[in-house]
């Protein structure tokens, strides 16, 4: 496999990522409706993750593959977190609202730190090549993703001692 097969690979990678952080980003915002710190930046994320994702099909069809759209409808996302809730009814467990989203920052951090390594990925690989044009894609995005990655760090650090230290 050469280092453009490769590019192809990375870039298919990188447009699920990006989708499912999006849809993600929209789902914890629809969690978390009462809770304005957390709503906008979650809405404005998961629009940022879909030009992102956009950008990557774009470059992606520059080099002569196409990428289908999100694989990830936001029907089967409302579906999975109402059967999650359902769950949780059934089991009549509610963990407490802090934890529950701490839960959800967690996972946010996780997949946005998947996010930012691809897209780091992607540029050594497009350095390796020496593809300026997909350096160009990659490194605002780079620099985004980034920027995510440090919002959650801070929203975890600002959530944490309420959730974990305050008796419910």
């Amino acid at each position: 496999m050469t280092g453009v097969d490769k590019i192809g690979l990375l870039l298919a990678e990188l447009h699920d990522a990006e989708s499912d952080l999006a849809a993600e980003y929209r789902a914890v915002a629809e969690r978390r409706a009462a809770d304005q710190g957390t709503r906008y930046p979650c809405r404005t994320l998961a629009r940022q993750c879909d030009a992102r994702a956009a950008r990557v099909r774009e470059a992606a069809e520059e080099r002569g593959r196409r990428l289908p759209p999100a694989h990830r409808s936001e029907a089967v996302a409302a579906a999975v977190e109402a059967h999650r809730r359902r769950a949780t009814e059934l089991l009549d467990h509610r963990p407490p609202s802090g934890l529950l989203l701490l839960w959800d920052l967690r996972q946010l951090f996780v997949r946005a730190q998947a996010v930012h390594v691809q897209w780091l990925l992607l540029g050594q690989l497009a350095r390796a090549v020496r593809d300026t044009a997909l350096l160009d894609v990659v490194e605002p995005a780079r620099r985004e993703t980034s920027t995510q990655v440090k919002w959650l760090t801070t929203r975890l650090k600002n959530a944490a001692p309420q959730a974990l230290a305050v008796p419910d």
